[in-house]
């Protein structure tokens, strides 16, 4: 114990040493560094570590079992030490006591060693996994932006509404007034003072910049189409003014591309487009692919940008074949940081009117290492290491135990584990597109559309991740805390009803199911709520649960008065009412059932922190010998034999009125005898510790006060010793 502590005292004063003689080198040579660089000495110095740590440590053990199996070291037997310590007899009273000191707390219900082992990997899961979801939390807290959404709603204002300079996408009533919205809206609004990046200002802010061009889609039907199945779209190549038969002529490729806005482009999107941008557009009446249709791009300066509007106009690239035109293009604020991809969608109905959509996704693509916060790195590094953790002690598990896979809670580990592994890919990727882009921005010609689509797919794909990690370590931790009596209960609640409330949940979805059909049908072309099915299923489910503000009676009323008022009872009354109490009332009954089952069930075990206090009891300890905690005799002016006896007659007062209570409830109710004798045996056993500890504080006490000496003569009785 000496040379340990002894050690421990050389280690620390070492430290300080080095601590000390390092800073002030730091402060008094000139060893001065901007955040920025010192932000990326720390993150340098943290990925050789883990480098190290995850790489460097296993190929340098592999090294050494590759040496040890071909070249095995000669075992030498250990020498014995020739100045050993000899142990006192106060040495070994002293080891005695904090032995029984800590047998104290262990009595006769803590002996279950099932139940022991049972704990102890609840404890270490606990700690792992409430650490890791904690940290898992604070990372998605200190990665929140309030500023996407706020731009994200003020870019869809600007673009929906009318104001002083142009008019908004909602004024547009017809395809022709199409190209005066984008002339004043995507072109004019826009400043012509290009940069030598060339960014442009807009007019609504001067840190707002267009990337690269504007590019106009649209899609063509190949017939007139009416009804609920998905139209077929137009791939066909064209001549200017939509003319048959398409000549491809040889100087197409080498001038300005006046055949582009007629050809299809199905066939000019890479790898990368397939995998990320191969999705449909929801619309109104339609859904729209993204990999089809016909481009036309802007230029970057007004004067070539109306030029090109003017040749599309003339060749009538917009007519009444024309079904949905969108918009793309990308904006960058400067002060925020932001990119704004924005996508802008008229569909034409077969009706001759416009339907318009802004859609905008505000995205943070240049958030570097090197400029969070020191708050952010902090949570970025412990997330890490958390990860490494975890990562570690599922690959020891299952390396040791390949059958422990079979495990439901173990797979979802293994989901876990590769959920991570997916985010950082994902971001790895994200990263890498993001840099291309930007390459591409410098050194981009006048017309190019730089689609920053990509690393925005990316970018919602990797939340969706996030997403579903933060779902499954709430699970996992929910298994963790199974310990808990509350989370017993309710697991043994869903246990005994699932099969009921699996069966109520279908009577109700098919219920809600005819309901939405017949709503749809009747009143689908009148209401906004109605129109659709999946939108009438969601409307009914948020009227439900008592989200009624959105719905107004008379949405219901196009099939009649009487019907409409049929109607919308059977969704206030049968829906609301009726079914969803249905549910919970099951719910409930299976609640009670189950708590009885749980009061009746007679459990004599120790509970988690009753295993927590006797496993850890050194770290409660030290916190219980805190000044804070420690109780300090107050005298209250009285004596010390006054106190002692006003406690003894509190005490003795309070025994009778505990005996009284306990009569009374052996009179209501059926206490567990066995409980009881536990509680008495448990009680008896602690005395008996007690007398040990304090007959070997007496022996202690006596070797201190007489000696080593007289206190073994008087232990083994020596005649000549005596008086």
């Amino acid at each position: 114990m000496t040379t340990r502590r002894s050690s421990c005292i050389l280690l620390i004063i070492t430290l300080s040493v080095m601590g000390i003689c390092m800073g002030l080198i730091v402060v008094y040579s000139g060893f001065h560094h901007e955040d920025v660089r010192f932000k990326t000495i720390l993150i340098t110095l943290v990925v050789v570590l883990i480098f190290q740590f995850i790489i460097g440590d296993p190929i340098k053990f592999v090294v050494f079992a590759i040496a040890e199996a071909f070249w095995p070291r000669t075992i030498v037997k250990p020498k014995r030490e020739v100045n050993h310590k000899e142990y006192t007899r106060v040495d070994i009273l002293k080891m005695e006591l904090r032995r029984l000191r800590s047998n104290f707390l262990i009595t006769e219900e803590f002996r279950n060693e099932n139940l022991n082992i049972k704990y102890k990997y609840i404890a270490q899961d606990l700690w792992i996994y409430g650490i890791y979801f904690v940290l898992l939390m604070c990372m998605v807290m200190v990665s929140t932006d309030e500023t996407l959404y706020y731009n994200t709603h003020a870019i869809h204002r600007l673009f929906m509404e009318n104001h002083t300079d142009y008019y908004g996408l909602k004024e547009i009533y017809h395809i022709s007034q199409l190209f005066d919205f984008i002339e004043s809206a995507l072109v004019s609004a826009f400043e012509p003072n290009t940069t030598n990046t060339g960014m442009t200002g807009w007019v609504h802010c001067n840190q707002t910049n267009l990337v690269g061009v504007i590019r106009l889609r649209q899609l063509r039907l190949v017939d007139e189409h009416y009804g609920w199945e998905q139209p077929q779209f137009s791939e066909m190549s064209y001549m200017p003014d939509w003319q048959l038969p398409y000549r491809r002529l040889f100087y197409t490729d080498k001038y300005w591309r006046i055949y582009e806005p007629f050809l299809p482009i199905s066939a000019s999107y890479d790898l990368i487009d397939m995998l990320l941008l191969n999705f449909n557009h929801k619309g109104f009446f339609n859904d729209y692919p993204e990999l089809n249709g016909y481009i036309a791009l802007l230029a970057r300066t007004r004067q070539n940008s109306i030029k090109i509007m003017d040749y599309l106009t003339e060749y009538h690239w917009l007519n009444y074949n024309t079904c949905a035109v969108f918009m793309d293009f990308t904006l960058y604020n400067v002060d925020v940081n932001v990119f704004s991809v924005c996508t802008l969608r008229v569909e034409q109905t077969p009706f001759g009117s416009l339907l318009p959509h802004v859609d905008v996704e505000s995205v943070k693509m240049l958030d570097s290492v090197d400029q969070m916060s020191y708050w952010n790195l902090l949570v970025l590094l412990l997330y890490v290491v958390m990860v490494i953790i975890f990562s570690k002690s599922l690959v020891l598990r299952l390396w040791y135990d390949a059958g422990v896979l079979n495990s439901m809670w173990n797979k979802v580990d293994l989901v876990i584990f590769v959920l991570n592994i997916t985010v950082f890919t994902l971001i790895v990727v994200r990263e890498w597109l993001v840099s291309s882009m930007l390459k591409k921005v410098e050194g981009a010609s006048k017309m190019e559309f730089i689609d920053f689509r990509r690393p925005s797919r990316l970018h919602q794909l990797t939340t969706i991740m996030v997403g579903f990690l933060i779902c499954i370590t709430t699970l996992r931790l929910w298994r963790v805390l199974l310990f808990a009596s509350v989370f017993k209960l309710f697991t043994r609640t869903l246990y005994l009803a699932w099969q009921a409330v699996f069966s109520t949940a279908m009577v109700i979805i098919v219920f809600l199911i005819g309901f939405c059909l017949a709503v749809v049908i009747i009143n689908g072309n009148n209401s906004a709520n109605f129109n659709r099915f999946v939108k009438s299923v969601v409307t009914c489910v948020c009227f439900s649960f008592g989200f009624s503000g959105h719905v107004n009676p008379s949405d219901m009323f196009m099939g009649g008065k009487w019907l409409g008022i049929l109607l919308y009872g059977i969704l206030a009354f049968v829906i609301a009412v009726l079914l969803i109490n249905v549910f919970v009332s099951l719910i409930n009954d299976y609640f009670t059932t189950a708590k009885l089952l749980r009061d009746a069930k007679s459990d004599n075990r120790i509970n988690f922190l009753q295993f927590l206090r006797v496993e850890y009891a050194r770290f409660f300890d030290i916190f219980l010998n805190l000044p804070c905690f420690r109780k300090k005799y107050r005298s209250h002016d009285r004596t010390v034999t006054e106190n002692i006896n006003r406690k003894l007659a509190e005490r003795s007062e309070g025994v009778q009125k505990t005996s009284q209570l306990l009569f009374r409830r052996k009179q209501r109710y059926k206490i567990d005898e066995a409980k009881v004798k536990l509680q008495y045996r448990s009680r008896g056993e602690k005395l008996m510790k007690l007398k040990t500890i304090i007959n070997k504080q007496i022996e202690l006490l006596d070797v201190y006060i007489f000696g080593e000496e007289q206190d073994k003569d008087a232990e083994y009785g020596d005649p000549s010793k005596e008086t």
